[in-house]
């Protein structure tokens, strides 16, 4: 969905897409992690939480690698595994997808999956921070679908993509971050803003934005160093968050009863702690929403990183590869013609 050029929207404003992660395609929020961590998703009838995006259609019988289903908006799901304990509380979905080692209290309707699911989904999540993770100013900068910057995130700041025509990978190496960083994002659909976090992200009443065309579902934040936390009290922001590196996820109501949004989608693998997913006010108010269903980020694939290209099989990347030397070869002969 287009965006106004004009006017910045706030994240609970449009219905926005996520990082695919092969198994976990369709979900809003994936919470797997060890069998001594209880996460809370609701507290009481009196404090709902909202995970939106993703429907029952979007969950094939089996997963499949390398063909899983296109996620669709709809009830919205949470995937849940690791043997993990669950209490559901409030939270508004219809479906809880969980594997066969899972305990889920207090919750929707839940429905049981294998736990084939749940570990690939691990394993897929994993694949792509190591994905991101290996990016570097050399292997960025040698393709011209890909610029790099190292950047500290403090204060507001404006986010502009470099490559609004030819589309790509916009990726912030981050060297630092600060409390209540507020992020403006300006650009084109065409464009991902990758960002490789290495601490903890904590915002309070903190609202972001988004200017021009710019799709929500592109901006991905990577926290696979250890200990690094997402922690949001009354603050709408963009994004997939993906935390594979032991940190904590929390998304509470602040003081002055604004709730927390993430427009795009959780993903949090091997925490180790739990999630805290909208605390109680008493006040029968939303707490915590999630909006979004993932999408597949193509020209994240086309980045040269070090070791097995994890995103792709070894067919796919082959595929990409073969292709990548026909375009350059015709090229040369156009040249030379």
């Amino acid at each position: 969905m287009a965006l106004a050029t004009t006017l910045p929207a706030r994240a609970n404003e449009a219905q926005a897409n996520g990082l695919n992660l092969g198994c976990a395609a369709g979900f809003g929020l994936v919470n797997i992690t060890s069998s001594s961590v209880v996460s809370s998703l609701g507290t009481s009838p009196n404090s709902p939480n909202q995970i939106n995006g993703g429907s029952t259609a979007s969950v094939p019988q089996s997963c499949s690698v390398s063909t899983p289903t296109v996620a669709q908006p709809g009830n919205g799901n949470v995937l849940v595994g690791g043997s993990s304990n669950i209490n559901a509380g409030s939270v508004t979905a219809n479906q809880i997808y969980r594997s066969d080692s899972a305990t889920v209290t207090n919750g929707p309707g839940t429905t049981q999956i294998d736990n084939a699911w749940t570990t690939k989904a691990q394993a897929d999540a994993l694949s792509v921070a190591s994905y991101i993770s290996g990016i570097n100013a050399t292997n960025c900068t040698a393709l011209t679908s890909c610029s790099y910057k190292t950047i500290n995130l403090t204060g507001a700041l404006n986010i502009g993509g470099a490559l609004p025509l030819t589309g790509g990978i916009n990726f912030y190496n981050v060297s630092s971050v600060s409390n209540n960083v507020d992020l403006n994002f300006q650009g084109s659909a065409r464009e991902y803003y990758v960002f490789n976090m290495p601490s903890t992200l904590n915002l309070s009443n903190t609202d972001w934005s988004i200017q021009g065309d710019v799709d929500p579902s592109k901006i991905i934040f990577n926290f696979a160093q250890p200990g690094s936390n997402l922690a949001l009290s009354g603050s709408d922001v963009f994004g997939t968050f993906l935390l594979t590196g032991g940190g904590t996820a929390t998304l509470n109501r602040s003081a002055n009863d604004n709730p927390s949004r993430i427009t795009g989608s959780l993903i949090v693998i091997n925490n180790g702690s739990a999630i805290t997913f909208g605390s109680s006010n008493g006040k029968n108010q939303v707490n915590a929403v999630i909006n979004g269903k993932p999408l597949n980020p193509t020209l994240l694939r086309r980045v040269p990183v070090p070791g097995p290209v994890p995103l792709l099989g070894g067919a796919a990347a082959f595929g990409w590869s073969r292709r990548l030397r026909r375009r350059l070869k015709q090229s040369k002969q156009s040249l030379l013609a």
